[in-house]
């Protein structure tokens, strides 16, 4: 059966479990910490303006999911939003245009048929000129992103972040479902 991607209100539980499913193993190592912390923010992030959020099920379980918002205005500090300040020089216009696409996520189990593309295009399609940040470390994303025709903007490293090193891509300006 083919996957049915459905836009309703994120379920913070459903959501908890792709992430941890995807984002425990390797590369990521993601702690039972920071797990609690993705599923804490998701409830603020859901009353930013343009939040979206696609889920993704196989078969009726939930597979995977994308979710994403317009780039708040004034540019935030916390996270990971100073050191991309950083290394664009201050400079944050091109990104204050687009539309951020904050988590991709696919159960292990559910990869390679698909669904990571499948989310990013809709979610994009919808949303236009889009931004998101990634780990070199993170082979299958970086593979996945340009092989989808995203450019790479700047890199920058976090020290305190269990990974270094962070990547920014641009969608392609006529990036279609």
């Amino acid at each position: 059966m083919p996957p049915v991607f459905d836009d309703a209100e994120p379920n913070a539980a459903v959501l908890g479990s792709i992430y941890a499913a995807a984002f425990t193993p390797p590369p990521w190592h993601e702690t039972p910490d920071r797990i609690d912390a993705f599923v804490g923010r998701l409830p603020s992030q859901a009353g930013s303006p343009g939040f979206r959020c696609l889920t993704a099920h196989v078969d009726g379980e939930p597979a995977g999911f994308t979710c994403g918002f317009t780039t708040p205005d004034p540019w935030p500090s916390d996270r990971l939003y100073r050191p991309i300040a950083d290394a664009l020089g201050g400079d944050t216009s091109v990104l204050g245009t687009r539309f951020e696409v904050h988590e991709l996520a696919v159960a292990p189990r559910f990869t390679g048929r698909g669904l990571g593309e499948a989310l990013v295009r809709r979610i994009v399609a919808d949303a236009g000129p889009s931004w998101l940040v990634t780990s070199p470390a993170a082979a299958s994303a970086v593979r996945l992103y340009e092989r989808l025709g995203w450019s790479r903007l700047c890199e920058f490293d976090v020290p305190r972040e269990s990974f270094r090193a962070f990547r920014v891509y641009l969608s392609p300006e006529d990036f279609a479902a």
